[in-house]
């Protein structure tokens, strides 16, 4: 027999085995040690009163991670991980921790359900639009690993903008802040993440990027990846924003590291584009991001 429990009604070897059993064998395997599920249920904020465990014979089998934010005024629920053993996969428990999770986002009040779901995995997908899941957006996973000695975002030591460096929190306050992205890409994620303000002549931010940086012992990037990149609405020189901010993101052009995306969504088609002309390249992985409505007063 299946039973469903809370994750705070579990113990974190408890919860650490569910993690690991269920994506074991998985498109993107994760292993955890309990320290280090520990810290990133923290750093990511997930909310164990909304996240699911399932036990088979009292041994744990699966989870659903959710956790929950504030966006533009509504309640948003967001799954960071769906996993189930592989004993005990296409038995019906992947639904029943969906139905599970979906019960405990209604009673918490939660007006919108998001995940993201890895493209080729057409059976979750085809799950998720049974239980009233609709995809939205797909998200990217792009790359260039040489040096971009060619400087493909042009010549931007002319260009009439000026480069502040700060944090992701900062773009909070922006009124073009992208807050409905992927939970990862949203700035309460992103608390060791870096991010470049652009400004024009006048002062006024017109565009930011966040990005992650993981450094070498000497200090030089090994990989940077793009979390965001967003423009003030109606603004011209739209593109001519979008090519300062990324080759500032990507400094020292000259280094040959990885440089990447991280579900970028597809519908933010001038940065594709921009990216596009720059040479990066799809990696082979590419997610969907799916949104539920949820209903008020079940």
């Amino acid at each position: 027999m299946i039973v469903v429990k809370r994750m705070n009604q579990c113990t974190l070897a408890e919860v650490t085995l569910a993690w690991n059993r269920g994506f074991e064998g998985y498109f993107v395997p994760v292993t955890m040690t309990e320290e280090s599920l520990l810290q990133r249920l923290g750093r990511e904020e997930y909310a164990p009163s909304l996240s699911v465990v399932a036990f088979a014979d009292g041994e744990p089998i699966g989870l659903v991670a959710s956790g929950v934010r504030t966006i533009n005024g509504k309640k948003v629920a967001w799954n960071g991980g769906t996993g189930v053993a592989t004993a005990y996969r296409r038995q019906g428990v992947g639904r029943r921790l969906m139905e599970e999770t979906l019960a405990l986002y209604r009673e918490a009040g939660v007006e919108l359900a998001t995940l993201e779901a890895l493209r080729q995995n057409e059976k979750a997908i085809a799950l998720y639009r049974q239980l009233g899941y609709e995809v939205t957006d797909r998200l990217l996973f792009w790359q260039r690993t040489d040096a971009l000695a060619d400087r493909p975002f042009g010549d931007v030591t002319s260009a009439p903008y000026r480069l502040r460096r700060g944090i992701p929190q900062e773009a909070a306050s922006l009124s073009f802040y992208e807050a409905d992205v992927p939970w990862q890409n949203q700035w309460p994620s992103l608390r060791d993440g870096e991010a470049v303000f652009v400004e024009d002549g006048y002062g006024e931010t017109v565009g930011y990027a966040f990005y992650k940086r993981t450094l070498d012992e000497s200090g030089k990037p090994t990989a940077i990846v793009l979390r965001q990149c967003a423009v003030l609405p109606g603004r011209a020189d739209a593109e001519a924003i979008v090519r300062f901010a990324l080759a500032h993101v990507w400094a020292p052009l000259e280094l040959a590291c990885m440089r990447s995306t991280f579900n970028l969504p597809a519908s933010r088609k001038l940065v594709v584009s921009v990216l596009e002309q720059a040479g990066f390249q799809p990696s082979g992985t590419e997610q969907v991001y799916m949104i539920r409505p949820m209903e008020q007063g079940c």
